[in-house]
């Protein structure tokens, strides 16, 4: 099964294996348990199937059993490309003593410092830190209890796909910097049998976050684990400026890794936030706020996000669109706007705000209301994702009544109409973010 309970059980193997061979073995091998690494590695690779590499053990009585593995290295399998799924520069283990005379291993904390993990999948829906060969565990006269508190200090976390058909490396999706996590109550005869009915909660918290192409800091959440699901249940982040929140969840058991999410931004700023998705200087200002909900599946492809879709609200207010400053019309309209606003940019607006519905890597708004400081604009449309192509339509009124200038102004329009004192004119955007083409009928 590929769920993220097999990453945790990789773990509890080298582990649990560990101390049941040193535990066997004798008391005596306190002061010299390095004698048997060897066999402790050969009883780890002929359980998991895996290479498995520790430079070094210790193993300390106290009121419980400490054993400490150094430099744990746990290889990539083929058909993955040569590294490591789990890079561990030191681990250590309490092991509770009476349920170990009973032969059950019942482990009070697991912490991992300074771990590297890389999950990788294949486009058979392997992971990296399955046994492809599929061998079976080896019985053993002890068996694996309850880890009562697995923790994560300052870990490294990567996430990316194979792509198909040549398997050859894809981008990385999922990337965590100097994360902590806490795990409690693992259950480890539950998770060797497909953790059916475990759910695990922990916390974590990471310094830096990226998803895809968007950078976040100070993520803080709490974790829900389950044999299909890792849930980032309750998460806030930093980012540009403004903060997200909410919802994000990996399904592990279909063949591909879907996502899902449901997404809260406030005061978010829009240069860098699409500096995220495109090169070339800021095509537009303005704080973000927005409420998404998001999915989509993680494709073996050279661009794994490719099928996000999903559908929300957004607003952008005090803003600017940078690449419309140099249009006549715009400039023309200026005249007609708030007194007050009379020095700003003719592309400067208050508000901009619409519905979104994400689809096919476009994104379509059945309404699009922006208000260039009392002439108010309200239409539709599409613009794709990748190249910002636009095409919307809409009705530009000034909210001020006029006078006889306006009537002359708007004989100019084609297409104009004086509604009690207000002009209206038909509008179109079209082009890209980059070049747009602002057209008034």
């Amino acid at each position: 099964m590929k769920t993220f309970f097999r990453a945790v059980l990789v773990v509890l193997i080298v582990l649990g294996c560990a101390v049941v061979f040193l535990s066997a073995a004798g008391w005596y091998v306190l002061h010299n348990p390095d004698r048997y690494l060897p066999q402790v590695v050969a009883n780890l690779e002929n359980k998991t199937g895996l290479q498995i590499q520790i430079e070094h053990l210790e193993v300390h009585l106290q009121p419980t059993l400490l054993v400490t593995a150094y430099g744990v290295q746990i290889k990539n399998p083929r058909p993955f490309p040569s590294g490591d799924f789990l890079n561990v520069p030191r681990l250590d283990a309490n092991i509770e003593v009476v349920p170990l005379v009973h032969g059950r291993v019942e482990v009070r904390r697991v912490v991992l410092h300074h771990p590297v993990v890389d999950f990788i999948s294949d486009p058979d829906g392997l992971w990296n830190f399955q046994n492809p060969s599929g061998s079976k565990e080896q019985p053993t006269r002890f068996s694996m209890g309850v880890i009562h508190d697995l923790q994560i200090r300052h870990g490294t976390m990567f996430g990316s796909n194979l792509i198909d058909p040549a398997d050859t490396p894809g981008p990385v999706v999922l990337v965590l910097r100097n994360f902590s996590a806490q795990l409690r109550e693992i259950d480890a005869r539950k998770v060797a049998h497909g953790g059916s009915g475990q759910t695990v909660d922990g916390k974590l918290d990471a310094d830096t976050a990226r998803f895809g192409s968007v950078h976040t800091r100070e993520l803080h959440t709490q974790l829900r684990i389950t044999p299909k699901q890792l849930t980032f249940k309750g998460f806030g982040v930093k980012t540009h400026g403004g903060h997200a929140s909410g919802d994000f969840a990996f399904n592990f058991g279909a063949k591909n890794t879907t996502f899902h999410t449901n997404l809260q931004v406030d005061g978010v700023g829009m240069p860098y936030l699409l500096a995220e998705f495109e090169q070339g200087p800021p095509k537009m200002t303005g704080m973000l706020q927005a409420n998404f909900n998001l999915a989509g599946e993680v494709q073996h492809t050279s661009n794994p996000l490719v099928g996000i879709h999903g559908g929300g609200y957004f607003i952008i207010r005090n803003g600017e669109l940078l690449s419309l400053n140099g249009n006549k019309k715009m400039a023309q309209m200026k005249r007609f706007r708030d007194p007050g606003a009379a020095a700003l940019p003719p592309a400067a607006f208050s508000t901009f705000d619409g519905d979104m519905d994400l689809r096919d890597q476009r994104m379509y708004s059945d309404r699009i209301g922006v208000n260039f400081y009392g002439i108010v604009v309200d239409g539709h449309g599409s613009m794709s994702v990748v190249g910002g192509a636009m095409d919307y339509r809409g009705l530009a009124t000034i909210l001020k009544k006029q006078g006889f200038f306006t009537d002359l102004f708007a004989s100019l329009f084609k297409g104009a109409d004086i509604k009690k004192g207000r002009m209206t004119f038909p509008i179109r955007l079209e082009g890209t973010l980059t070049r747009p083409k602002f057209i008034v009928h």
